[in-house]
C-alpha cells in the first residue's frame, strides 16, 4: 500500500478533477470539466495554489480543493480567509487511510501565517462521514450548522461562508425577471454546469417558448447575488428543487411559470 499525497499544480490538474468523475461521462459533465479546468489553470497562475491530490498506489484517490475567497466575487472576498471548497475520497480501498485527515493537516500547515482563517459550507453529500463532522475533529468550530471554520488566530469568526453552494436567500420578486428564465453555475465543480445543462433541457421540454439563460455566476456575480443567491428563477420564482429530483423540479417550474 502506497499512499502519496501531492499539491495540485499544472501538471496533475486533470488528476483532481478525475476524483470526481462519475461512472457515465456525458457532453455535458465534459464541458462542466473545460470550465473548471480553465478555472483552476486561473487560480494556480494567479494565487498559486488550490488544493492537494492523494494517491493510493498512484491512482488519483482523493482531493482537498480550496481557493481564496477573495477570488470569488459572489461572496464577502475577505482577504484573510481560504475556502476549502471540498474535500472527496469516493475509492472505496483508500478510505479509513486516514487521507483526508493527512491533506487537511498539510493544508494547516502550508495556510499557516497566510490566511487566519480556513472556512468550509460542509454539505451534505450523503456518503460516509459527513463533512460537517469530519471538520469538527479537525478543530473547526461552527458558525452554523453546516458553515465551520478553523483560526489561526483564536479569534471568531462569525460571517458564514457566502459562496456559489450556499442555499438561496431571499428575493423579491422584480418585474425585470417576469418572463425569464435564469439558470447560474459556478467554474468550481463540473457538475454545477452538468445541472445547468440538466435544467435547461427539461425547461426546453416544459416551455419551449422561453430564451433560457445559462450563466457563470463568476462571471456575472451581480446578476446572481442581487437574485438572493438562488440558482434558478423562473419567472421571477426561485426554483429550490435540483434535476435530480425530476418530477418535484417539473412540478415547481410549471408553478412558477403560472404564477
Amino acid at each position: 500500500m502506497r499512499i502519496e499525497i501531492r499539491e495540485v499544480d499544472e501538471t496533475n490538474i486533470d488528476d483532481m478533477i478525475s476524483v470526481c468523475d462519475p461512472s457515465t461521462i456525458s457532453e455535458a459533465y465534459k464541458k462542466g470539466v473545460e470550465i473548471k479546468r480553465a478555472w483552476l489553470l486561473e487560480m494556480l497562475r494567479t494565487y498559486e495554489d488550490v488544493g492537494f491530490v492523494a494517491y493510493f498506489n498512484e491512482k488519483p484517490a482523493a482531493q482537498l480543493l480550496t481557493y481564496p475567497e477573495k477570488a470569488d466575487p459572489t461572496s464577502l472576498r475577505r482577504e484573510n480567509v481560504l475556502v476549502v471548497n471540498c474535500i472527496y475520497n469516493p475509492l472505496l480501498e483508500a478510505q479509513r487511510k486516514g487521507i483526508a485527515r493527512s491533506m487537511v493537516e498539510k493544508l494547516i500547515q502550508k495556510a499557516r501565517g497566510k490566511y487566519e482563517f480556513l472556512i468550509t459550507h460542509a454539505f451534505d453529500t450523503g456518503e460516509f462521514l459527513s463533512q460537517a463532522d469530519f471538520f469538527k475533529k479537525m478543530g473547526f468550530k461552527e458558525i452554523t450548522k453546516e458553515d465551520l471554520y478553523y483560526s489561526f488566530s483564536g479569534r471568531e469568526l462569525k460571517e458564514p461562508y457566502s459562496g456559489f453552494w450556499k442555499e438561496g436567500g431571499e428575493y423579491r420578486r422584480s418585474d425585470e425577471d417576469i418572463g425569464r428564465i435564469m439558470i447560474f453555475y459556478e467554474p468550481v465543480c463540473p457538475f454545477s454546469y452538468l445541472w445547468a445543462y440538466r435544467a435547461k433541457e427539461i425547461v426546453k421540454e416544459i416551455a419551449p417558448e422561453f430564451k433560457i439563460e445559462v450563466l457563470n455566476g463568476w462571471e456575472h456575480p451581480e446578476e446572481f447575488v442581487s437574485r438572493g443567491r438562488n440558482w434558478m428563477l423562473v419567472n421571477g420564482i426561485p426554483i429550490k428543487s435540483l434535476p435530480i429530483e425530476r418530477g418535484t423540479f417539473k412540478e415547481e417550474i410549471k408553478n412558477a411559470l403560472e404564477t
